[in-house]
């Protein structure tokens, strides 16, 4: 694994600052701004760097308004000794005027600068004509996609997209040459994607990046070669917002002998491994697929499969081991991450539950299980057997010591969405669920009854619907706020 450090790190101070401002020292001389500049961002012309010469300040932060309506406010960056000083604007309207006003706090006052004029940029000729389509508004915050746009040439530029509650763009990320899958907010406020040209079992180098509000690169998190980056999932744990270990998916080539399916006797399979690695990249865990299953634990055998268990989803559970969706198999498995001794298995041909109050009896295809902090398990069902069926979300409860595996909740929407790769859950702090039925681009949030309270499909202007791989709902680009 390769962990670069970013130049621009150093000046996006208000990402990992506190929201209030305040003084933070006693007598000292009057606090003063000037020189204010404001650039918008070329990586991303929805947002933009505010630089001003700070003197005598403790903290700072900018204030942006449209004179319309659309208005906010960066969290307080501190701001030591007389230096220059800079400041990200994130979550802007594309091709709109805005002014912009520094404050100030130090010595007990607050200071403001006059207001500098920032007019943002075009939205990229890719991503215009996207919109979130509803009929009502969503919950607070943004909805994070990485739309699968229909141009996957070499050179084409892949683009991390969010949404905010009307449905328009307010901050996006290209990725030249190569396209984006997973995505998410980590705890320390950064959003971290997979840029490559992968979709887990290609003989390409991929990698994740870690990125800050403005687009800037912090690290980069790879699986070392020979092997190859997954691009199903990135998970980072964190000492207050250091990262102090890196949970990640790979895989490596193997040869099978498929020719009882009619393939290959020597058919080139991507067998995916499991690391756990220190920030530093020392290698602290690996486990392989490879010591659990075999083409025949394959639910619906296939001459053409071009990997062995295609893991679309890693998770932590409460004792901090493994779960992992295997959607190859139909199964969820549960490893210990210490000794790396299979804890459980749940659905597929080693099923080790009884499912309770489930008329699917499990599911199939399933997608981004999670751990809830109840222990629940929260999950996809793609519903893909040997045809597909109707996707829905369902949360079991585990009785893991009796092996029971209790149906608490699901929706199933009306009408049915058929969404048989790819998709979504969060689980909301109001307790509603977030679900991206990613293959028909569908996205909805449902109250814990199964009310649906939002509901919106990502198209194009033409109304056609663009998949995505899973969809996340942000409460804020600027720090890490649970949603």
């Amino acid at each position: 694994m390769r962990i670069r450090l970013a130049w621009a790190i150093s000046c996006i101070t208000s990402v990992l600052s506190s929201m209030a401002c305040r003084d933070l020292s006693g007598p000292q001389p009057a606090p003063a701004l000037s020189g204010i500049v404001v650039t918008v961002n070329p990586e991303n012309g929805l947002s933009a760097t505010v630089q001003f010469l700070a003197d005598h300040l403790d903290s700072a932060r900018a204030t942006w308004d449209d004179g319309e309506g659309d208005r906010g406010v960066t969290r307080c960056g501190a701001v030591p000794g007389k230096t220059v000083h800079r400041l990200v604007v994130a979550g802007l309207r594309a091709s709109h005027s805005y002014s912009v006003v520094v404050e100030g706090w130090g010595a007990g006052q607050i200071v403001r600068s006059a207001p500098a004029s920032l007019t943002t940029g075009e939205l990229p000729a890719a991503i215009r004509s996207l919109r979130l389509r509803s009929d009502g508004a969503a919950s607070t915050g943004l909805t994070l996609v990485a739309p699968l746009l229909p141009d996957v040439s070499a050179t084409a530029t892949g683009y991390l997209v969010a949404f905010d509650s009307t449905g328009q763009i307010r901050w996006y990320r290209g990725l030249p040459g190569r396209f984006p899958i997973e995505a998410k907010q980590q705890r320390n406020g950064h959003i971290t994607v997979y840029a490559g040209r992968s979709f887990g079992w290609q003989e390409v180098q991929g990698e994740f990046l870690e990125l800050t509000a403005s687009g800037a690169v912090v690290r980069s998190y790879s699986i070392e070669s020979p092997d190859y980056t997954d691009p199903h999932e990135l998970l980072l744990t964190f000492d207050d917002t250091a990262v102090v270990a890196v949970h990640m998916l790979g895989y490596l080539i193997r040869h099978y002998d498929l020719s009882s399916l009619g393939g290959s006797p020597t058919a080139p399979l991507a067998v995916h491994v499991l690391e756990r690695r220190a920030v530093d990249g020392g290698l602290r865990f690996r486990w392989s697929a490879a010591d659990l299953f075999t083409p025949s634990d394959w639910p619906n055998p296939t001459a053409q499969a071009v990997d062995l268990d295609h893991p679309s989803s890693l998770a932590i559970d409460g004792a901090g081991n493994y779960v992992v969706s295997f959607q190859a198999m139909n199964e969820v498995t549960a490893i210990d991450a210490t000794s790396g001794h299979v804890l459980w298995r749940l659905g597929g041909k080693h099923n080790e539950f009884t499912f309770r109050s489930d008329s699917y009896l499990g599911f199939a295809g399933q997608h981004d299980v999670q751990v809830l902090p109840n222990g629940h398990l929260l999950l996809l069902d793609d519903e893909l057997r040997s045809q597909p069926g109707p996707a829905r979300a369902v949360e079991y409860a585990l009785d893991v010591s009796g092996r029971v595996a209790t149906l608490v909740w699901e929706y199933r929407p009306l009408p049915a969405v058929v969404s048989p790769i790819m998709g979504s859950v969060q689980r909301l702090a109001s307790g509603a669920t977030l679900i991206g039925f990613g293959a028909a681009g569908r996205v909805t949030e449902v109250a814990p009854n199964g009310t649906v309270t939002w509901t919106a499909t990502l198209a194009s202007d033409e109304g056609t619907p663009v998949s995505f791989y899973r969809a996340v709902r942000l409460r804020s680009l600027y720090g890490y706020e649970t949603p």
